[in-house]
């Protein structure tokens, strides 16, 4: 048996090492997803960039990995450039309106993005088309190239297609590059004037990805001039796939506050302790525990013994007396205090439902044996009955 599983083991792991093998010496496949993620070393993802961003900006550049709402929030007046890059740019109405606001307020935002939200483009009175590369039924594709406003060379990109194009512009807005055919500039890079800043949209994000920035200087080059426009301030770059893990999570609101989050760790540790030490609870053999005899009879009988045989009568008469005030004050919420003042017994009355009558017959002899200093068992008998008998009657008992 020992030895069938020792053999069971080295062929596990001769598999896994095989399979290892396999893995680092095959050669691995080129993704061309166009994800533009910072982190995604892919032909079309945005590592390249974000790592080159610190030289074509001579700017310090940060990382913005939580809603823009709240960045925008705490952050103070318009020091921040800031720069989206993704194939879809949409905020939603509350984060992109708060986007037009610090852009009115001075700052500049430049987003790079093949679709941007329909919302955003009615605001700024822009309209987007695609053309799919083609003129009168010719494919044109193959004869496309890229230039900027501000620099004659015209650089051709084979890997993307080349079709979206503003199709409408504000009087405000400044073409600053464009998709060329022959002697035809059809603009993708234009800077609207919005309030007392400037707003760059770029609808080809392909000319920023790994493959390109690598592919040729002219390529590197013109990534770099289109982003030089954002050379004044330091970059704030606004990382979409941090915040759409955030999103993806029911979590996110306490994962992105310190104190709830580590409020939530707290409570998952002390879950698993508690789940530890119930199992080895439950393991044990418990032991039977008996119930407490109720002896509550035979205590009251040991008192009443030593009331009869020691006690005195007065001693009995005071304390049924106090005993039945703190009942009154609790029951009834009025000041046994006032008892000897007028009026007392009228309200003792209303609110007990006891007549005025008896009322007064139980006020005049509580108040008369509270001035005896000695009392016999008639007085205790007495008023034992008359407090008995107002309780009944008050519904008290």
């Amino acid at each position: 048996m020992k030895g069938s599983v020792k053999f069971g083991l080295i062929l596990l792991g001769a598999v896994l090492l095989l399979i290892g093998m396999i893995d680092v010496t095959s050669k691995k496949p080129i993704i061309w997803n166009r994800t533009f993620d910072a982190k995604d070393k892919n032909p079309f993802g945005a590592y390249v960039l974000r790592e080159e961003l610190k030289h074509i900006i001579d700017q310090r550049n940060v990382d913005v990995k939580r809603p823009l709402y709240e960045y925008l929030d705490s952050t103070k007046g318009t020091t921040m450039n800031l720069l989206f890059y993704t194939s879809y740019f949409s905020l939603g109405e509350a984060a992109g309106n708060k986007l037009l606001d610090y852009v009115s307020r001075g700052g500049n935002a430049m987003i790079i993005a093949e679709t941007i939200d329909y919302n955003l483009l009615d605001s700024l009175n822009v309209k987007v088309e695609d053309f799919y590369g083609y003129k009168k039924g010719v494919d044109i594709k193959g004869d496309l190239r890229v230039k900027l406003t501000n620099d004659n060379n015209k650089i051709h990109y084979a890997k993307s297609d080349l079709s979206t194009v503003f199709s409408k512009l504000p009087k405000n807005a400044t073409i600053l590059g464009g998709i060329t055919y022959q002697d035809y500039l059809l603009p993708n890079f234009v800077e609207i004037q919005f309030g007392k800043g400037k707003l760059y949209l770029h609808l080809t994000p392909d000319l920023f990805g790994n493959y390109y920035l690598l592919n040729s200087a002219s390529q590197y080059a013109y990534a770099a001039k289109a982003l030089s426009y954002l050379n004044d301030r330091p970059i704030a770059w606004y990382d979409f796939k941090a915040n759409m893990d955030q999103y993806r999570t029911p979590l996110r609101v306490l994962l992105t506050n310190s104190g709830l989050r580590q409020a939530w760790y707290v409570l998952l540790v002390g879950l698993i302790l508690l789940l530890v030490f119930k199992s080895k609870r439950e393991q044990r053999a418990v032991a039977i525990v008996k119930v407490e005899p109720n002896l509550s009879k035979e205590f009251c009988e040991t008192i009443a013994t030593l009331y009869y045989e020691n006690g005195t009568p007065g001693n009995m008469v005071d304390k049924k007396i106090d005993y039945f005030l703190h009942d009154l004050r609790n029951r009834f919420h009025i000041d046994t205090l006032a008892l000897k003042e007028d009026g007392f017994c009228e309200e003792l009355a209303e609110r007990s439902g006891v007549s005025l009558a008896d009322t007064q017959q139980l006020v005049e002899l509580i108040v008369r044996m509270q001035g005896v200093q000695q009392h016999d068992l008639n007085g205790l008998r007495k008023i034992n009955e008359i407090i008995e008998d107002f309780k009944h009657k008050a519904k008290m008992i």
